[in-house]
């Protein structure tokens, strides 16, 4: 059988494979918890392995291509799982089939690692379903760098050609003159890390399956968690000092983290993104204390303080409190996190570290050349020269995400949802970090949305995840290749006449 050369669709191919075999562990999960739930993952597991088996085996690599075309295998795989991974809340009966939409909100938030849930009764869903939500957040979380670094080698281009979309200028490192081996030693750095926060979570008092749970989306900077009180269901300081190790550390770089591993922690010195990172944290902390106090006990304020600017500034999105009985001013901060997010070439969403330093960078030559216009300033990070054509690409990328963030929270806001929770509910999505404010708070579920309103949260959340290039050069892509099946089923009906 001669098999079609459509890159896409053997990349989505390849992640469902990897989906039903998340799949496959849930269901064993449920097996031994025997709360329900089996059936419905086994045949998640079954049917997904199948169609990824048929699009992987069923095609090939397109004789040429290029950036688009990579970026169409990444983005129309995210989707194809999306899509996958509503179907064990189907078929297990937590979700009615009437509300597979629902579903597939479930399914895009986690693995866009945006932890939004519709979710509320956590106690009737079985622990197998829970498992399965960590699990895709995990796959999520390392899921483009691992697409950029080991599959698009594969096709001829430039792995790291994504990571530079998402990050672009100094970010795009290469860890390996071999692309594949970077993609080996950062799948071996992200499972070692989910294994130390896993021991670590397991030491403080959680049992083997909420530390591995937790362990998941922690590195992914997801938020899900098996219980709708989040965080708060501990009640423990400990948990919460690993948790907010390990979320300063997955909103970081991981090119940076490998530099670290095998150089000494000089690698950190020498990246001036972590610094901005650490400062507009532990900035953002000290501002939620200073806003707080009188409101919160001392001790209550700092603990509730921290633990909000570190899991909204990386965009994990665990909850400790509800912090929507905060000052206006403390909340407002809150979301400035959000849209800023964590380091370029982490797991963490929002608009990123290393675009605010450009764009201050690029706000500061504006200013000295206003007063000297012959001055020739050059944009610099570190040591590092920004060029003039990524400086204005990145200006322009953070002027569209600003543009989305009003566009959708306009549009939220017209489908009856009152401003405060439609503009901060497209804040949450496009940054990827869960929960929002008004009634869409870390004590609510999303349903608080209408069905349309949802489906603009998805959208965001995937234009937050992929970015907003790469998704549209996915259409651009997907347009060209109809064009190009079009003008070759026209001359095979020529050359048939003929």
């Amino acid at each position: 059988m001669r098999r079609v050369a459509v890159t896409p669709v053997r990349v989505a191919g390849a992640a469902l494979i990897a989906i039903a075999l998340a799949m496959a562990i849930s269901a064993a999960v449920a097996l031994v918890d025997g709360g329900g739930g089996f059936g419905g993952l086994f045949w998640s597991a079954i049917i997904t392995a199948s169609v990824g088996a048929g699009l992987f085996f069923g095609s090939g690599v397109s004789p040429s291509a290029d950036s688009a075309l990579a970026f169409a295998s990444v983005a129309w795989s995210w989707l194809a799982v999306s899509v996958a991974g509503a179907m064990p809340f189907l078929l297990t009966g937590v979700i009615p089939w009437a509300r597979f939409d629902d579903a597939l909100f479930e399914s895009v938030s986690g693995f866009t690692c945006t932890g939004s849930t519709i979710l509320s009764d956590f106690a009737s869903v079985p622990q197998g379903v829970l498992f399965f939500r960590s699990m895709i957040q995990w796959f999520g979380g390392m899921g483009l760098i691992v697409l950029a670094v080991a599959i698009l080698p594969a096709l001829g281009i430039g792995g790291l050609e994504l990571i530079a979309s998402e990050a672009p200028g100094p970010t795009a490192d290469r860890l390996s003159l071999r692309v594949r081996d970077t993609a080996r030693r950062l799948w071996l750095l992200y499972g070692g890390v989910t294994l130390l926060i896993a021991v670590a979570l397991s030491a403080v008092g959680m049992s083997i399956y909420d530390a591995v749970s937790h362990a998941f989306t922690t590195v992914a900077t997801g938020g899900y968690s098996p219980y709708g009180d989040s965080i708060s269901h501990f009640d423990s300081f400990a948990v919460e000092v690993v948790l907010i190790l390990g979320m300063l550390y997955c909103g970081a770089n991981f090119s940076t983290h490998w530099h670290a591993v095998t150089g000494g922690i000089g690698a950190y010195r020498r990246v001036s993104e972590i610094r901005w990172y650490l400062w507009l944290i532990f900035s953002a902390f000290g501002l939620l204390i200073w806003v707080n106090a009188g409101e919160l006990g001392w001790l209550q304020n700092i603990r509730e303080s921290l633990f909000y600017a570190v899991s909204l500034g990386t965009s994990t999105g665990f909850g400790t409190s509800d912090y929507i009985a905060w000052m206006p001013a403390a909340q407002v901060i809150l979301l400035v996190l959000m849209v800023i997010g964590g380091m370029s070439g982490s797991t963490a969403g929002g608009m990123k570290v290393l675009r605010l330093q450009v764009v201050f960078r690029y706000a500061f030559r504006e200013l000295v050349r206003a007063r000297h216009p012959r001055a020739v300033v050059p944009i610099r990070l570190g040591q590092t020269t920004i060029e003039e054509q990524v400086a204005a690409k990145v200006v322009g990328f953070v002027l569209l995400y600003l543009g989305l963030i009003v566009a959708g929270g306009v549009v939220l806001t017209g489908l009856g949802v009152d401003p405060v929770t439609g503009f901060s509910g497209a804040i949450s999505a496009l940054g990827n970090a869960g929960p929002a404010l008004g009634d869409a708070g870390p004590t609510n579920n999303f349903l608080v949305f209408p069905r349309a309103g949802r489906t603009v949260l998805m959208a965001l959340m995937v234009f937050g995840r992929l970015e907003v290039f790469p998704t549209m050069l996915m259409l651009v892509a997907a347009t060209r290749g109809v064009t190009q099946a079009r003008r070759r089923r026209r001359i095979g009906h020529a050359a048939s006449k003929e």
